[in-house]
């Protein structure tokens, strides 16, 4: 079982899409608070022009290089990863509302191989609040082939403030679709 926060889901998506040996070892996929950084970083102002920067970058050759501090002044950036978080469609855009049904489930749709979990924070903090959270965790339900929906309300992005309902439905999944036998996982 693989369970990614934030962006270890995006860690999982790419996993399962380019891991060669996914289809023996993983059982199932649980993805908690998978958010858009694209959409996030978006309501910051100094986004657009930092895109523009990083794409320059990328194009003269620079891909590895770091961005400016104020491109993300808790921890340095490449170019390069810069651009797959925050450009339309770039690498790391699998999760924003405002991509077609077919986008996502071109993204995703390699992630029916496994059962799966969408585990979505109601109140998460880096979704914008023009983001109808209902309907996009319902839309990558669909993209991903049906994956189990489960929505925590009032939840924040890290379940701080609601561990005992994320840890409810994360060990009723995996003792649902964990290998027979596996009546406690944690036992």
């Amino acid at each position: 079982m693989l369970l990614g926060h934030s962006t270890g889901c995006q860690d999982i998506v790419h996993y399962m899409r380019m891991g060669t040996h996914y289809s023996r070892a993983v059982r199932g996929a649980i993805l908690q608070a998978p958010v858009s950084d694209r959409e996030y970083r978006a309501t910051l102002p100094e986004t657009a022009a930092m895109i523009d920067l990083a794409a320059d970058m990328i194009i003269q050759g620079k891909p590895m290089e770091l961005m400016p501090r104020e491109a993300s002044p808790e921890a340095p950036i490449t170019a390069y990863r810069y651009h797959s978080l925050c450009a339309f469609l770039g690498d790391d855009d699998m999760f924003s509302s405002d991509l077609t049904d077919q986008q996502l489930k071109l993204r995703l749709g390699h992630m029916a191989r496994v059962h799966c979990q969408i585990i979505f924070s109601m109140a998460d903090e880096y979704v914008p609040e023009y983001v109808n959270k209902k309907a996009l965790v319902e839309r990558l339900c669909k993209a991903m082939g049906g994956a189990e929906k489960v929505e925590i309300d009032w939840g924040n992005h890290s379940l701080s403030n609601r561990v005992e309902e994320a840890v409810s439905a994360i060990v009723d999944f995996v003792k649902r679709e964990g290998p027979k036998g596996w009546d406690d996982p944690w036992g």
